[in-house]
């Protein structure tokens, strides 16, 4: 039985947990040392123009991070790269790859100091550290005040037993005001107008009160003059938007001069929403992720130190299917679901038809995702469902607090595996 969720998240299309067990509830992230994370990346240390460094940082955030780490070097951002991005109020451990011109350039690395952040030069290599390098990520986290711990071990069996969730966690859809997505379906509808007005004054809960007023105020006005003088220093984006209005610009250009991976975040975001809504659909109907049919997708998993998924996708057929529900059995394959995008094929399986009714539910066609501008462009792609538990090393200790250690995949987010132990949101 599927058990109900809160609207927080409901708003991003997770509804409900795939275990049944009351959860232990509990105090998340209530210091940055609470929240530990680690990347397990594949780097090609030799020879090369870029130098990498592993940071260990408290309560950075990875963007704005490399901001002052530019300006430390004086050097621009994009000489800069990484495999992804981390959440502030925690300890990350994290690589970074820095092109190097010059002996001074490489003085000034070595003898960096950055509060808070502990800086070690790993090696050269001849080329920017990308997405693919990162295998995944170590956590160990800290839950507070925590009950029901003897439903730990119950929770991870069902867990075993059904699969284990990879929803898009709520970070993927922004930051307290969760509207990404929403900003992403207006784009791909060319409303500009709307989503321009979504990013910068939709309310939302649970943001400050200062800042929740002002947006409703400038939601129902649209008085562009009030929101700048209202709006706070540190809403940035957002007050960039309202002064390109004042300027004279549309809404559609004023969101075109916004950053280029903000702009591909809102297509991205409409996608995660689609995809978290079709697998909430998917636990309401079958109850297990284990269990796949005729033209389902699924994908195949790689051991090694670590496990990985190969991102190998192929449809179950006639001629597969006994193998795939073999290698399901054992923990090496798991179910997964389509991001929507202009080459998405679908047919008439149950998953095709579930995208089929998000997109036609909010007027949007699989051609929408073929936009003229190409950050708001996506051909789509696919993602496990299942981020198999059995494959996370998971150990909890269970003493004062519960600290739990595991290891995730690249895209898999912690707070989606720990929520089905608490039974809450966590971001």
């Amino acid at each position: 039985m599927i058990t109900p969720t809160y609207s927080v998240e409901e708003v991003v299309g997770i509804r409900g947990y795939i275990t049944s067990h009351e959860g232990i509830n509990g105090i998340f992230k209530e210091n940055p040392e609470d929240f530990y994370v680690e990347e397990v990346a594949d780097l090609k240390i030799g020879e090369g123009d870029w130098v990498i460094i592993k940071v260990k940082k408290v309560n950075w955030d990875t963007l704005n991070f490399v901001r002052v780490l530019s300006n430390k070097l004086r050097i621009s951002q994009k000489r800069i790269s990484y495999a992804g991005t981390k959440d502030k109020r925690a300890v990350s451990v994290q690589y970074f790859a820095v092109r190097i011109k010059s002996e001074d350039e490489l003085e000034r690395l070595k003898g960096l100091s950055i509060k808070d952040a502990e800086i070690e030069v790993v090696g050269r290599t001849n080329r920017s550290i990308q997405l693919g390098d990162l295998k995944g990520n170590i956590f160990k986290v800290v839950i507070k005040n925590a009950k029901n711990v003897s439903n730990i071990p119950l929770i991870e069996g069902e867990l075993r037993a059904r699969g284990t969730p990879n929803f898009f966690g709520l970070q993927r859809f922004g930051s307290i005001r969760f509207i990404t997505h929403e900003v992403g379906k207006y784009i791909l509808k060319r409303d500009y107008e709307t989503a321009f007005w979504v990013y910068v004054a939709k309310p939302f809960e649970g943001e400050s009160e200062d800042a929740r007023k002002v947006r409703e105020i400038l939601w129902n006005t649209r008085d562009v003059k009030f929101g700048l003088r209202e709006m706070p220093k540190y809403l940035r984006y957002e007050r960039t938007l309202l002064q390109k209005l004042r300027e004279g610009k549309s809404e559609k250009e004023a969101l075109l001069s916004l950053p280029e991976n903000l702009k591909m975040m809102f297509i991205h975001a409409y996608q995660s929403y689609v995809f978290n809504n079709v697998l909430s659909d998917r636990i309401a109907e079958f109850g297990n992720l284990k269990v796949v049919e005729k033209g389902d997708w699924v994908d195949f998993v790689n051991l090694n130190d670590y496990y990985t998924f190969r991102e190998d996708f192929v449809k179950v057929h006639d001629h597969n299917y006994k193998r795939v529900k073999f290698l399901i059995e054992r923990g090496l394959c798991a179910l997964a679901i389509p991001l929507p995008g202009y080459e998405t094929p679908l047919g008439d399986d149950w998953t095709s038809e579930r995208i089929r009714f998000y997109l036609e539910r909010d007027g949007i066609d699989l051609k929408d995702f073929k936009h003229e501008y190409k950050e708001f462009s996506s051909k789509g792609s696919v993602r496990v469902a299942d981020m198999l538990i059995e494959q996370t090393n998971l150990k909890y200790e269970v003493e004062e607090n519960v600290t739990f250690s595991f290891y995730l995949p690249k895209g898999c987010y912690a707070t989606v595996l720990l929520r089905e132990f608490v039974k809450k949101p966590l971001a």
